[in-house]
């Protein structure tokens, strides 16, 4: 059986229980409307903005509706925040600089 028809996952590493734990507290459902993410993260964008920065890929969060309307609420769900907060924070501290270590002992 051939698998060349197939797309690829993109799965990322799973999200910390504790963030997903954390933006349950805070939002308090799996879903989370875009506009409450971009208020309550990214109030340096506008919700124009935000829009073009999600759809261009700068940053990197699937959006989902529960219908097909155009006027549907789009929402992300709290897993891919999850994981989106902690795939930052983990390029964050690679990216950081390291002491160098002395070894003249």
């Amino acid at each position: 059986m051939s698998t060349t028809s197939q797309t690829p996952l993109r799965l990322q590493p799973a999200p910390d229980s504790a963030t997903v734990e954390m933006l349950h507290q805070l939002f308090g459902d799996v879903l989370i409307p875009l506009e409450k993410l971009r208020v309550h993260y990214f109030k340096n964008l506008n919700e124009k903005t935000f829009i073009e920065a999600i759809n261009a890929g700068r940053i990197q969060l699937p959006v989902t509706t529960l219908d097909h309307s155009a006027k549907a609420l789009r929402y992300a769900h709290i897993k891919h925040v999850a994981a989106l907060i902690d795939i930052r924070a983990y390029r964050a501290d690679e990216d950081m600089p390291r002491p160098e270590t002395d070894s003249t002992e």
